[in-house]
């Protein structure tokens, strides 16, 4: 396995560990859709003002273009 392939492994295998942990959190009552998206949207944010911006953009534009449409702002709260 190449060192990219690895590494497109891991970052599916974080992604669905995070979103299982939300989900269970969500469901515990202990986060509400609001304080998920809160948190996806400081963590794209927390990617910008790094020197490693390129990587960074694409996946601060994932966070906010594909992960925060999975919790929708009037989803329950």
């Amino acid at each position: 396995m190449s060192q990219r392939s690895r590494e497109a492994e891991i970052g599916h295998a974080t992604s669905a560990v995070l979103f299982s942990l939300l989900r269970v959190l969500l469901e515990k009552a202990i986060l509400t859709n609001t304080d998920v998206r809160a948190l996806l949207t400081k963590a794209a944010y927390d990617l910008h003002p790094h020197d490693y911006a390129a990587p960074a953009e694409g996946a601060a534009g994932i966070i906010l273009n594909e992960w925060l449409l999975k919790f929708a702002e009037d989803g329950g709260d």
